[in-house]
């Protein structure tokens, strides 16, 4: 059986099994994974960080006072520049945060609940990346980075790696700062301030009052000493304290809701129908093909041969072949994906087409084992009216 079926049906069930199990690996599942991956990465970094607010530009002064005010809670202050990152030979323009006060760092989008991997090894100068850095330049944990801060090349190693920072474009990495280099850049900087804050609100009614009304970003206020007279300073400062600023103020609580959706899970499903049909229909042509149907009755079954071994290979290798290239399809694409798939995303979903496929498998093989049986007491009703014919015409 095992050879008869090397030979007539091994390179039909092959080709079948592959192209069936990697179009609904590719046009079926893999969408939908794609998808939850998407909507959770969109939503994770508002709704697995404690941040309800992203101000501009707060002076260092500010910093200090707001906290316990207004329903802000706590802060996190940052420098915030695009540069070119260096890493393994590869050169990246990235997003870089710079802070020197990390004690509320986990409230920000670089806490446990994002965290991809750490390292065991404490460095001196420690950035910790996103998903998105690692996969355009193939770094990892321990790597060393390279990037431009106060006009000077720093070296940093990759200590940390989190959920991609979907805040901003191509993600952003964030480096801890001593105040040595805080004063350098304070130095270099026209401002009197840092980039931005991250807020955390105790009472986010009163905190969003406060911030889309009366907040200004007093780290834009420059000095006296840089305006040829009291009246250009004037003007400019006027400019800032009179302007409205909450347009610039990033509500976390408004986004979640705005990018709140739910996957279209139906795609698998109908794969679901079609690959169920498919295997059925396969089975159903294969076993009603001259070279099997008429074969094993005229030339199997009348010497009593069992053929049912031959439909058992049949369907074993089906599932095999069906399940492997569906699972290494899903794999490949899972590896290679150009966006971060948590497993948070991939849910129990996946193995509904392999659940379909056994099914539809053990419904074909009921079918030619009933088909088997049909045809052995066909042979068999046949024997005994050879008998009976036999017998009366010695009679």
């Amino acid at each position: 059986m095992k050879r008869y079926w090397i030979i007539h049906r091994f390179l039909y069930t092959f080709i079948f099994c592959v192209v069936i199990a990697t179009v609904e690996a590719l046009f079926f599942v893999y969408p939908l994974v794609n998808q939850k991956a998407g909507i959770y990465n969109e939503q994770s970094v508002y709704k697995n960080s404690d941040i309800d607010f992203i101000a501009p530009e707060p002076s260092f002064e500010q910093v200090s006072e707001i906290v316990g005010n207004s329903g802000i809670e706590c802060v996190f202050p940052f420098y915030l520049t695009k540069t070119e990152v260096n890493t393994n030979g590869k050169t990246r323009t990235t997003t870089v945060l710079l802070s020197d006060q990390y004690e509320n760092i986990d409230k920000t989008m670089y806490n446990e609940k994002r965290l991809i991997k750490k390292s065991d090894t404490k460095y001196e100068n420690s950035v910790m990346v996103d998903w998105q850095f690692c996969k355009d330049t193939s770094a990892s944990i321990g790597d060393e980075i390279e990037f431009s801060i106060a006009g000077k090349n720093r070296k940093y190693n990759i200590c940390a790696i989190y959920e991609t920072n979907s805040i901003y474009d191509g993600g952003a990495i964030l480096a801890i700062i001593n105040d040595d280099l805080k004063n350098e850049i304070v130095e270099q900087s026209k401002n009197n301030g840092y980039s931005g804050m991250y807020i955390k609100a105790n009472d986010y009614n009163l905190c969003k009052s406060f911030l889309t009304t009366e907040y200004r970003p007093l780290g834009r206020l420059k000095d006296k000493s840089e305006f040829d007279d009291e009246d250009q300073y004037l003007v400019h400062y006027h400019a800032i304290m009179d302007s409205a600023y909450a347009n610039e103020i990033t509500d976390f609580r408004i986004k979640e809701k705005d990018i709140d959706s739910s996957s279209n899970i139906y795609l698998v499903y109908v794969g679901g129908v079609i690959i169920f049909v498919l295997f059925i229909c396969f089975n159903i042509l294969m076993a009603r093909r001259g070279c099997e149907k008429n074969y094993f009755k005229k030339h199997c079954i009348p010497v009593g041969k069992n053929v049912k071994p031959y439909y058992r290979i049949s369907i074993e290798l089906e599932c095999l072949f069906s399940i492997i290239t569906y699972a290494l399809v899903l794999g490949y694409k899972y590896i290679f994906s150009k966006e971060y798939i948590p497993k948070k995303s991939i849910g129990c979903y996946i193995f509904i087409i392999p659940i379909i496929i056994l099914i539809s498998e053990v419904i074909s093989f009921v079918k030619n084992n009933l088909m088997i049986n049909a045809a052995i007491k066909e042979n068999n009703k046949l024997k005994m009216y050879d008998a009976i014919k036999e017998n009366n015409n010695i009679d």
